[in-house]
């Protein structure tokens, strides 16, 4: 049986180990409330943007771009479909991660014809132990996301669909 100074001695540790988690879950807190207010503060601009895009497009029916070809017209199977998956790059972010990787293996499994491009250490682990093929690591940390960082992906991400659809149009023309 465990004498007094021994049973002291662990009220004392699970105490402090109270005011560690208390401690991390305040930190939590104050990092969730700043980026609901970075987003609170992004959305009108977003949706004043969506809006004046859709009121645009809506007056010039016979545009002609890359960027608005639906392929509704091709089989499942001839379609190419990226994937940009954003995890934590530790483990500190509840069942968020869980649900990202669980929501993506999904995905991928419905569409074998795919481009996977994964932000957060976390998702490169996981992807790289199941063998799955990553077509761009983006090794920024993403606690701290930025606009220049957010420029860099979308940058990279809309060459690739230039080329690819650069490609198809070269394959079409030699038909």
């Amino acid at each position: 049986m465990a004498n007094t100074k021994e049973i002291q001695d662990r009220i004392k540790s699970i105490n402090d180990t109270l005011k560690i988690t208390n401690a991390m879950y305040m930190i939590s807190s104050s990092k969730l409330k700043k980026s609901k207010k970075m987003l609170s503060d992004t959305e009108p601009y977003f949706f004043t943007l969506q809006s004046e895009m859709s009121r645009i497009l809506r007056h010039i029916p016979d545009i002609s771009s890359i960027y608005f070809k639906t392929n509704e017209d091709k089989d499942a199977a001839d379609k190419k479909v990226g994937y940009i998956v954003i995890t934590a790059d530790k483990g500190l972010a509840g069942s968020y991660n869980h649900n990202v990787l669980k929501i993506a293996q999904e995905q991928l499994e419905k569409n074998p014809n795919h481009s996977l491009f994964v932000l957060g250490e976390l998702g490169r682990h996981y992807f790289e132990q199941r063998g799955i093929e990553i077509e761009k690591q983006f090794h920024y940390t993403v606690q701290n996301p930025t606009l220049n960082r957010a420029r860099n992906i979308s940058e990279e991400i809309i060459e690739l669909y230039r080329k690819v659809n650069l490609m198809r149009c070269i394959s079409y023309i030699q038909v």
